[in-house]
């Protein structure tokens, strides 16, 4: 089954940038540029996740998405690192918002609040693995 994760900036509600080397430096030597649009991440045999990418006009990331993101603590580890670039916020299908700030939190747009519900702070990158398999648990 397909399952994705998205990572999102805003600034006043609005969309928000931020520059390439910023993301590439959170996924470390597991990324792979694949085109503009389009990264893979492997963290080991048969552990590979594709990033897909919005841009602004101006180059800067706006959005990624992980397509099947793997159980390895890396990726993991470098979504949370993500998290504490300039107020992202990290959500998945059926689930909340989740920030490292609550400055992040309040830089969301107030559709994105109502449809989600208010941000959860995470502390590391397993409250966001945990979060997840909370999730699953529910649906089950």
């Amino acid at each position: 089954m397909s399952f994705e994760v998205y990572v999102q900036w805003f600034c006043d509600g609005e969309p928000d940038g931020v520059p390439e080397k910023r993301v590439r430096e959170c996924f470390g030597a597991a990324l792979k540029v694949e085109d503009e649009h389009g990264w893979r991440l492997s963290y080991g045999r048969g552990k590979t996740s594709d990033v897909y990418l919005s841009r602004r006009d101006d180059g800067a990331i706006d959005a990624l998405t992980v397509h099947r993101p793997v159980v390895a603590p890396g990726l993991w580890q470098a979504l949370f690192d993500l998290l504490g670039v300039q107020r992202a916020v990290f959500f998945y299908p059926d689930s909340g918002l989740f920030v490292r700030s609550r400055d992040a939190g309040a830089h969301l747009p107030s559709e994105m609040r109502e449809a989600l519900g208010r941000p959860k702070l995470v502390k590391t990158a397993a409250d966001l693995v945990r979060a997840i398999d909370a999730a699953e648990v529910s649906r089950s």
